[in-house]
């Protein structure tokens, strides 16, 4: 193994366009870094200059006249990793020695920007850069190895003043120059010390006219400053419409009425389209995204846009008050005959159903309003409507937005229908799994009720109301057991299920459909034939109950009483198996021996493992009320069954 002082860091050639994907990929978001290097540098004029599309060597430049560098300076800022420009150089710009009285917040802190010509260019670039009197040149070229770019210095020469130009030949993400343009000047106010133009055409930055209102407050120590436009009465070209952040005076993403999740307003609505609110803070450039395209996601963040959405909501909502007012009134006069049904009390909490409503939806629909009014008029008016307004006033609006997708996709009764038959399931084997381990567990009463009445444990097939109770197989059953191990009567069954039988160590159950047998004209058979041995709790399945149960088969299948194509499933279920098989198939038909937990284990496969999903739900009822509910749908399917 080589010694610690000959392991060297390795680079992969794409190193510098993977850890900067948008700034080297996106032509525009490498152009809006070029200009914010720019201005960090103090720079007054930027310049880009892009060649037509049709030219056979295209390139592209952009000079400014910022302090440049000298070749030391040039060397400590592209040559580090991730350059931290607040800490070497302040978080103040500094400006050429001439320039006084002058000052501005730099945007750049992670020194991400200056590769932005590697998504032109897959290669190199070049940098010519003067300041004190010197210009050097220098080469960028994209490596591998040992480093993930080099730097070469190809000449210097004397050249008075300062500036800075980038430049390489463009090999692919040829940028649309009026596209270019557009969102440059979007995102940038304006400042009459800053110009950048793109082939000689001076880009008009974002300069806001016709303010409706001006606001400045406080939020967890972010001084802001809001200012709500209509674009509908200024010439500025309007990127997009919403809520616009920027940071000193750059903007951060793009506007958006979408706040932290909390939508403000409709983005479809005449009103969205009309108004644009920009946010202006300086407090917030730490947490700026390295390509600008949004906010990092820290707690400190997280916490300002939850804190900073009432506040907004409070500004539209000032601005819209005259239309909320007009949907409140509107709405109120279709449904007058229906609120004059309620009592004082009722109508005030409407009223504030209302308020709320458009307060949080200052563009919500009327017909929409219309709509809910009238259902919550119709819950106040049913024997529960005010217990459902309480459990939807206790939602997220995601789990809203679900209710109605289910009500807009299923009847209500429906619904009901499919919970019902779920839960009736889950409960049966939750009462199943609680029970089937204890030894006081009296298995007649409790666990063999429900598992008769749930043929779906041991299989789709069985899973079937022509599952029935047969005169004629019970006949066949009786005669296999001496009148000593069994007693009818001791069953406690309301529905007279004939079908159970009582043994010295557990019960016995036996169900089947019915064919017709064309050997006998159109006599009815049984065909297919469940069998169910439950032993008692505690008990472990041997050679001796497995021979029973095979016998158990025989006999009924050699009966004569059975269709003559009858097939048996038999299924002896017990706390524990010994050393016997499983699964046995013989003449008679097929045995399998399992345990109560196994029978669990597959009963909530079947249900796709939904009681892990309703944990909570399940596991807050008691022993008591499981059983008692578990055993009263038992009971109702029994019956179903029976008639």
């Amino acid at each position: 193994m080589k010694n610690n002082t000959d392991l060297n860091i390795k680079f992969e050639s794409d190193y510098i366009l993977r850890n900067n994907r948008s700034i080297t990929s996106i032509p525009d978001i490498a152009l809006t870094e070029f200009v914010a290097n720019a201005w960090d540098a103090g720079a007054f004029n930027v310049t880009i200059s892009i060649s037509g599309e049709e030219d056979k060597d295209k390139c592209i430049s952009i000079e400014d006249d910022g302090t440049g560098m000298t070749e030391e300076e040039f060397s400590n800022r592209w040559m580090t990793l991730n350059y931290d420009r607040q800490k070497n150089q302040g978080r103040t710009v500094e400006f050429p020695k001439e320039i006084h009285n002058i000052s501005r917040i730099a945007f750049g802190h992670n020194g991400v920007g200056r590769h932005g010509m590697f998504c032109f260019n897959n290669q190199s670039y070049k940098v010519e850069t003067w300041k004190d009197g010197k210009c050097n040149v220098f080469t960028v070229s994209k490596s591998t190895g040992s480093q993930p770019f080099t730097v070469s210095k190809d000449h210097s020469f004397d050249k008075i003043g300062h500036g800075t130009i980038i430049s390489t030949s463009i090999e692919k993400n040829y940028p649309d120059i009026i596209k270019m343009r557009d969102i440059i000047s979007a995102r940038y106010l304006y400042d009459p010390n800053f110009t950048v133009r793109i082939n000689g055409m001076v880009i008009s930055l974002e300069d806001y006219t016709n303010v409706l209102s001006v606001t400045d407050l406080k939020v967890n120590s972010v001084n802001l400053h809001i200012t709500v436009i209509d674009t509908t009465k200024t010439s500025t070209k309007m990127q997009q419409h919403g809520i616009a952040f920027w940071i000193c005076g750059r903007l951060v993403g793009q506007p958006s009425w979408i706040i932290n999740g909390n939508q403000i307003l409709d983005g479809r609505t005449k009103a969205a389209k009309r108004y644009t609110i920009i946010v202006q803070t300086d407090d917030l450039i730490d947490d700026v995204l390295p390509d600008w395209t949004g906010f990092t996601e820290t707690s400190s963040i997280k916490q300002f846009f939850v804190d900073f959405v009432p506040h907004i909501r409070r500004i539209v909502n000032e601005l819209m008050k005259g239309q909320i007012n007009d949907i409140r009134q509107s709405v109120i006069s279709e449904t007058i005959d229906k609120l004059d049904g309620l009592t004082t009390l009722e109508q005030r909490e409407l009223s504030t159903f209302i308020e709320t409503v458009t307060e949080n939806s200052p563009m919500v629909n009327p017909d929409y309003l219309k709509t809910a009014v009238e259902a919550v008029i119709a819950m106040e008016q049913s024997r529960n409507g005010q217990k459902l307004l309480s459990q939807i006033s206790l939602l997220s609006s995601e789990e809203i937005d679900k209710l109605a997708e289910l009500l807009d996709n299923w009847d209500i009764n429906d619904v009901l229908t499919v919970m019902d038959e779920i839960d009736r399931r889950i409960r049966i084997i939750e009462a199943i799994s609680r029970y089937c381990d204890r030894k006081e567990t009296d298995e007649l009463h409790t666990l063999h009720p429900l598992i008769v009445s749930s043929r779906w444990l041991f299989g789709s097939e069985f899973d079937s109301p022509m599952f029935t109770s047969n005169k004629t197989l019970n006949s066949v059953i009786k005669n296999l057991f001496q009148e000593s191990k069994y007693d009818i009567s001791c069953i406690s069954n309301p529905y007279k299920r004939p079908d159970i039988v009582l043994l010295d160590n557990g019960t016995f159950s036996a169900v089947c459909t019915e064919r017709i047998d064309n050997e006998m004209g159109t006599i009815m058979k049984p065909d297919q034939i469940l069998i169910v041995e439950l032993k008692r709790g505690g008990y472990e399945i041997g050679y001796n109950e497995t021979s029973q149960a095979l016998n158990y088969m025989r006999q009924i299948k050699k009966s004569g009483q059975l269709h003559k194509d009858s097939n048996i499933h038999a299924f002896v279920v017990g706390a524990s198996i010994g050393d016997i098989d499983p699964h046995q198939t013989v003449d008679s038909g097929i045995l399998d021996v399992i345990t109560y937990s196994q029978l669990v284990d597959t009963a909530h496969g079947k249900l796709f493992r939904l009681r892990e999903k309703l944990q909570e739900h399940y596991d807050s009822i008691d022993d008591k009320s499981l059983v008692e509910n578990a055993l009263k749908d038992a009971q109702y399917q029994t019956k179903i069954s029976s008639n």
